[in-house]
């Protein structure tokens, strides 16, 4: 196996050729073109439509209201794009989801310098690639939340810390405290994406791990500018959490009183998904099925692969790699509360192992085959590498299993399932909470409100989205409860309760299954699965078991 030279995080890395940032501005564009493409055919998610109205308000020079528990910089984002594609007409759902498709882009950017940095240029556009085609990635970059702006930094602050690194043992000290600067940037830009500060960590623990090995050192002093840096930085992009106004949501929420869900259904169970529940709450497994299922097959052997190697050979790239996926499972796998969307935030290592182990299997390939053209009489000359025609069959395999998952599973990339986890049928068996992220739930509401009656109810598990595309469709008259024992269907009105496969808890477990014996009165299917089903129930009827649903013509 060859050792690069890269591994060792030492002396200036070879610059990207003209050839190759045409490689990467052309995977820029495929990725940009795969992320953007139908942005708004889905509706709202109940994460987003919270993000929707923050930024509005932010426009009015409102800063409060219930959205406080995140920072601000994807709602400044937000509101940006509010400004602007409120001019260009673009719809509410592509103004809250195009920071993150820009984000998405750049990650793919910041994917080829740190691989490039780490493993060498064909590693880091291997991984590149797989980064701007990854079913996985696009999708779950393609929603209104904080993670894909958390994991672009964090990449940068990886990268960072590697030239850091590189700088101090190359004796280049004005290059080594330029990119600690930046490092420091890069941690306050991301604690301003989302409120992790349990990765802040991550590369403390990679510079801890290359200490013996290397002359890097951080004086006290300067530990103290860095932090003083990053705070600045935090500071300056997100200033609610210094607002009196807003401690007291903001206790609420850490407390849990925000919670109305509070469980989560992974691999056909129900789980508690609260943070305080630790391992008793989701298993501490679901990432580690997440990435067996989610990646091409070949992403998944290979980043395998890549992993194994970093842990036998533990070089300073292999370090950088094993402190990131390290911190990152120990600390999300233990925790009760667990989302797939988290996952883009450690998601990259995977694609740069997987990029790394195949870069290596090709040298390793390489060198056995000029070895036996030597020993037959030939010149180990003969097989240069890189083999240009080995090089183009592996890009081919590896970026092609992505993207042609990309282009069959456009727009819903999240409902992908590779063959390890079964396909496309057991999308609704191991993640649909975080698959679906309420897809097809706004279809529902627009049947609904269509045909409803004057001033019926809708009973749901997301009102702030449900009373957002009622009245979008002109039915302000709709009646907004939850499905909750004691408030859904109480009145004299006809109610409409609308379930969604992803969204089964405790809480609303007696209802589901009790309805479960009627008819749906209107359904919506995604690629052929029932993803969100109407009940229409008479005034006075309870989705609850303790009324009779007999009554209501169907048998038990």
């Amino acid at each position: 196996m060859s050792r690069l030279a890269e591994l060792e995080l030492r002396g200036r890395v070879a610059p990207w050729q003209k050839f190759e940032w045409v490689i990467i501005a052309l995977l820029m564009c495929a990725g940009f073109w795969l992320r953007a493409r139908g942005l708004s055919q889905l509706g709202f998610a109940d994460d987003e439509i919270h993000k929707w109205l923050a930024a509005n308000r932010y426009l009015q020079g409102d800063f409060g209201g219930d959205d406080v528990e995140h920072p601000m910089l994807m709602k400044w984002l937000i509101a940006l794009c509010i400004k602007v594609g409120g001019k260009l007409g673009w719809a509410p759902e592509t103004m809250v989801r195009a920071p993150n498709v820009l984000a998405g882009t750049a990650s793919i950017w910041a994917v080829a310098q740190l691989g490039r940095r780490a493993f060498g240029k064909l590693a880091g556009l291997w991984a590149a690639g797989l980064a701007a085609f990854s079913t996985t990635f696009i999708g779950y970059q393609r929603v209104g939340k904080e993670d894909t702006l958390l994991g672009l930094f964090l990449m940068l602050l990886l990268w960072c810390a590697a030239e850091a690194k590189a700088a101090a043992d190359d004796q280049d000290t004005r290059a080594q405290r330029r990119w600690e600067y930046l490092g420091a940037a890069s941690l306050g830009a991301m604690m301003a994406s989302k409120y992790f500060l349990f990765f802040a960590p991550i590369p403390l623990v990679f510079y801890l791990s290359v200490l013996p090995q290397s002359r890097w050192r951080i004086r006290v002093r300067r530990w103290f500018w860095l932090v003083a840096v990053s705070f600045a930085v935090f500071a300056a992009l997100n200033w609610t959490p210094f607002m009196p106004s807003n401690w007291a949501y903001g206790m609420s929420y850490t407390a849990g009183k925000q919670t109305i869900h509070g469980s989560l259904l992974f691999m056909g169970d129900l789980f508690h998904n609260l943070t305080t529940h630790w391992l008793a709450g989701t298993p501490p497994w679901f990432y580690l099925v997440f990435a067996a299922v989610k990646l091409s097959p070949l992403t998944v052997v290979t980043a395998a692969g890549g992993l194994g190697l970093a842990i036998w050979m533990r070089r300073p790239a292999h370090r950088l790699m094993l402190s990131w996926m390290g911190v990152w499972f120990v600390i999300l796998s233990t925790a009760g509360s667990k989302w797939g969307r988290f996952f883009t935030s450690v998601l990259p290592a995977f694609l740069l192992l997987s990029g790394y182990f195949t870069a290596q299997l090709l040298s390793w390939w390489s060198s056995r085959r000029a070895s036996s053209r030597a020993s037959d009489g030939g010149s180990s000359a003969a097989a240069p590498f890189p083999n240009f025609a080995a090089v183009a069959m592996a890009t081919l395999l590896l970026w092609g299993a992505e993207a042609q998952a990309s282009l069959r599973m456009s727009p819903d990339y999240r409902m992908y399932i590779n063959a390890f986890g079964g396909g496309d049928r057991n999308v609704d068996w191991f993640f649909p909470h975080c698959d679906y992220f309420d897809a097809g739930f706004r279809e529902a509401i627009a049947y609904t409100a269509a045909h409803a009656e004057p001033n019926a109810e809708l009973s749901t598990e997301i009102d702030w989205v449900a009373r957002y595309y009622a009245e979008r469709s002109g039915r302000p008259d709709l009646l907004q409860t939850l499905v909750r024992r004691g408030e859904s269907c109480r009145g004299d009105r006809t109610c409409y309760v609308v379930v969604q496969t992803g969204r089964y808890y405790f809480i609303n477990r007696e209802a589901v299954d009790n309805l479960r014996r009627l008819e749906p009165w209107h359904v919506e299917t995604i690629r052929g699965h029932e993803v969100v089903k109407v009940y229409r129930l008479p005034p006075g009827e309870s989705p609850f078991p303790e009324k009779n649903l007999a009554r209501t013509g169907v048998s038990p």
